[in-house]
């Protein structure tokens, strides 16, 4: 099976078993998953209006986060997702808001957001060999960064942990860092210090950077990509 059909069967098994918990796409927990919404949250802390779109949306949590963690900012949310079952489920929770049945890493969107976020969406690679993860991985997060103005956040499976399992995929931190600077940005952050076995990345573009940094003293560190 390719990646896809994996993807949409293990989340449709998830939703149908699980359909009312947060194990209805795949996290253990609604504290799980307010962590790491919490964490992809500090790439807008400092933004009070922006356009943002969920990747692998699920069933539009982040949107319920933000509306309780951000009352006061104007946000545009918008989210895709590959499996029918979570866009029917957003929409009919949602139903002012846009959601895509689309798979980015098949298709690449023309649609500009400022901000683009891919929670959970690397974790479970299940039978696909690492080496086709990871290009599925860069794919995806190529993608999601040309939908950005401003950056892109994401969070993967840390190598460092206490356990393993072979349907996880663990990132390979120096290869994730080598492909960012190579093709995306060298603005980037790397967020290891929360309880859970991950890590969060932001990457900038490199004008919104740029712009931040407005002296001509500081006009040689930034190159064009």
């Amino acid at each position: 099976m390719d990646i896809r059909s994996t993807q949409e069967e293990y989340y449709r098994n998830l939703f149908r078993n699980h359909k009312g918990s947060s194990m209805a796409v795949s996290t253990e927990s609604m504290e799980h998953k307010k962590l790491r919404y919490s964490k992809i949250s500090k790439i807008f802390e400092d933004d009070n209006n922006f356009s943002l779109h969920d990747v692998g949306m699920g069933l539009a949590d982040f949107k319920k986060f933000l509306l309780s963690q951000y009352p006061s900012k104007n946000i545009i949310y918008s989210g895709s997702d590959i499996l029918p079952e979570y866009c029917e489920q957003a929409k009919i929770t949602f139903p002012k808001d846009n959601f895509f049945l689309r798979d980015i890493s098949e298709i690449t969107s023309s649609d500009i957001y400022d901000y683009v976020i891919l929670s959970g969406v690397f974790h479970q690679k299940r039978n696909i060999s690492i080496p086709t993860w990871e290009n599925f991985l860069e794919k995806m997060i190529s993608s999601a960064f040309s939908m950005c103005n401003k950056g892109i956040a994401f969070n993967v499976i840390s190598p460092f942990v206490d356990f393993y399992q072979p349907e996880v995929y663990y990132c390979n931190l120096p290869k994730l860092l080598f492909f960012i600077d190579g093709s995306l940005s060298r603005f980037f952050s790397i967020h290891h210090d929360y309880a859970l076995f991950e890590f969060t990345v932001f990457v900038y573009k490199n004008d919104f950077i740029e712009a931040k940094y407005p002296e001509v003293e500081f006009v040689k560190y930034f190159r064009r990509i």
